[in-house]
């Protein structure tokens, strides 16, 4: 959020620190959410994480098993005591890889259930840390690898077994089932990838929003603190809405009442550089930090003109007055009106609501094609 240009007197002293407070509870409560569909995210993808393992390794079985079997020919006399041996061969293989297995995790046990955390916690510096964390990568990269290789030979023995057993016909039939099988077992892969995908994908954009909202937290308790340290040096008092005639909007410049009830303006009207781009804009109205769900005022009497949305402002309204003036309304949220009702002066017509930047209101003012500036026009 943009810094804050001015307090304009038309709000308490009380008024506008309940306010600012407020929007940090909001901003507070938005955080918890955010990083509670975080962890439900995180979650989610690590058991997505195990399944695709689980099938990562039943893909490479059976791999491994019908590239024995891509011909016609199946078991002769001669393959069948080859297919023996191999059986012999694969449960050496997997009572081996099953003890290495085995000491591994007794190992890791011995040492503690925290030792990796441990491990890099006691690191001295960050070039420490980070060699200790590369190696506690590739190491658990080196038991994933032990594990799959573990199922596979598994599978590929019991496999094996079974096949011994099988008549010709029904081998040929096994094959096919198995083939089918590795068919189902892609579409799932592929599916589950993308839903990984996807996950993961939302779990940055709600990291990105939980930094947004951590620096909009921290700009409003900077500015409640600054606030609350000068409470001596503000008089502002509360300035109740006027009536008027809405006719000829020339005639109350400067008494035309706000449309919101905390006037704290954080973009003022006219053309704006950003200090990040350095590029520059033109704002055709002014810009208000508000908590969000706030009261929207019409600031005249008139019809609505047009409701839409408008990138970066979200939901708009304009209401056409006499005179060929218009007043505009964005980054608003429950509103009840259509296109074409009759407003009256006063009327809510709205609450606010947010953007990227933070909880915020934007009003603008236009007679005919002529944007107008706000402050000029509004009774503050």
């Amino acid at each position: 959020m943009p810094a804050l240009l001015g307090i304009f007197i038309g709000a308490t002293y009380e008024e506008i620190l309940s306010d600012k407070k407020r929007q940090a509870g909001i901003i507070e409560m938005q955080i918890e959410q955010s990083k509670n569909t975080l962890s439900d995210y995180s979650n989610e993808i690590a058991g997505i994480k195990r399944e695709i393992d689980s099938i990562e390794s039943a893909l490479s079985a059976l791999n491994n098993f019908l590239k024995d079997y891509e011909t016609e020919v199946y078991l002769s006399p001669r393959q069948i005591a080859f297919e023996t041996n191999t059986v012999i061969y694969l449960s050496e293989e997997v009572d081996r890889i099953q003890q290495s297995f085995r000491q591994r995790i007794v190992n890791l046990y011995k040492r503690g259930k925290n030792y990796e955390l441990e491990l890099l916690l006691s690191a001295k510096t960050p070039n420490e840390y980070l060699r200790r964390n590369q190696y506690l990568q590739t190491f658990s990269q080196s038991r994933r690898k032990e594990l799959l290789e573990l199922k596979a030979k598994k599978f590929m023995l019991e496999e094996k077994k079974k096949f011994l057993t099988l008549s010709t016909s029904s081998q040929r039939y096994y094959v096919e089932s198995r083939r089918k099988e590795k068919s189902d077992l892609e579409k799932r892969f592929n599916d589950i990838k993308s839903r990984k995908d996807g996950l993961e994908f939302q779990t940055n954009m709600i990291v990105n929003k939980i930094s947004r909202y951590e620096a909009q937290l921290n700009n409003a308790l900077n500015f409640i603190s600054n606030f609350e340290s000068k409470r001596e040096n503000f008089n502002g008092t509360k300035i109740n809405h006027l009536n008027y005639d809405s006719f000829d909007l020339n005639i109350v410049k400067g008494n035309i009442n706000l449309p919101v009830d905390i006037p704290l303006v954080t973009n003022n009207f006219g053309e704006t550089v950003n200090n990040a781009t350095f590029t520059k804009s033109f704002n055709n109205g002014v810009d208000f930090s508000i908590s969000k769900g706030s009261k929207v005022y019409a600031v005249a009497s008139g019809f609505v003109s047009l409701i839409g949305e408008l990138p970066y402002y979200g939901k708009t309204v304009i209401i056409k007055h006499e005179n060929g003036f218009r007043s505009v309304y964005a980054v608003i949220n429950e509103v009840n009106l259509t296109v074409g009702d009759n407003v009256k002066l006063n009327q809510i017509i709205g609450k606010t609501g947010e953007t990227l930047d933070g909880q915020m209101f934007h009003f603008e003012l236009w007679q005919n094609y002529t944007p107008l500036n706000p402050l000029e026009w509004l009774r503050f």
